[in-house]
């Protein structure tokens, strides 16, 4: 099996549907994920249907909520050489997965990002994700990051590493970071293939709280205790890599919780 999809799923009756199409019409050799994540719509009842309709799709239920404890449950039951993760009100174009597989595949490449393609919600192209020293193959230390959804991770690289439950926002960079940091093989391909849904998000909401605070400082914690698990101090590219991403989350403490709004 060559992919492994994983799809969270929350409130996302009306759009699971077209999200799921848009992976299953591909004519690659692969695994759909969903996992419904404490929905208070019809969303389940959409992804038994689907589960039923297509063979390649699995269906799983949550019992807590959050999007890591979904992510979580996906990788566990994930089967394809690469793994990649899609929003449930997200689609990818036609025919891509093929051409990036042919991509990862020749090129022995573990992380993959193709362009990502924002609309708004009246299906209005905004803009289209830059892309960072375009087919240039270099080791995850020293290749920049993109923490979007729209990521191709070789499923032997991330290994156990897992989303961590306790960062309410984040938890995608710190999965991310972790995961490229152990990467020789990293690359930036300008393959249209993700189109991102921007809409306003409650996400910025959460930031702001307590728990999101708190998630921030956990955040650190791991990715500084990583660093010292897995790099030497006199791994200068390994020390300047997870200190920028540790900045990360010290300027959202500083600009969200210490400087007056």
């Amino acid at each position: 099996m060559k992919y492994s999809i994983i799809v969270p799923v929350h409130n996302a009756e009306s759009t699971i549907t077209r999200c799921v199409e848009s992976v299953v019409s591909q004519n690659v050799d692969l695994q759909v994920i969903l996992i419904e994540n404490g929905s208070s719509d019809r969303s389940a009842n959409e992804c038994e249907i689907l589960s039923q309709k297509y063979n390649c799709v699995e269906y799983y239920q949550s019992k807590l909520s959050g999007v890591s404890y979904a992510r979580n449950i996906g990788l566990d039951n994930a089967k394809g050489n690469y793994i990649a993760f899609l929003d449930s009100d997200d689609l990818i174009y036609p025919n891509t997965l093929a051409e990036i597989l042919n991509k990862l595949e020749e090129e022995r490449i573990e992380i993959l990002y193709p362009m990502i393609h924002f609309y708004d919600e009246k299906d209005n192209l905004l803009e289209k994700s830059k892309i960072e020293n375009e087919s240039k193959i270099n080791t995850g230390l020293l290749q920049e990051r993109r923490t979007l959804t729209a990521t191709f991770y070789k499923r032997e690289l991330v290994g156990e590493i897992s989303f961590p439950e306790e960062v309410l926002v984040g938890e995608d960079t710190v999965f991310n970071a972790k995961v490229q940091s152990k990467a020789q093989r990293v690359s930036f391909e300008e393959i249209p293939y993700y189109k991102y849904l921007l809409r306003p998000n409650s996400l910025s909401k959460k930031a702001i709280t307590e728990e999101g605070y708190q998630g921030f400082i956990n955040a650190i914690h791991i990715l500084d205790e990583y660093k010292n698990q897995h790099f030497s101090p006199e791994n200068k590219e390994a020390q300047q890599y997870f200190d920028k991403v540790i900045l990360v989350f010290v300027t959202r403490i500083v600009e969200l919780h210490i400087l007056p709004n």
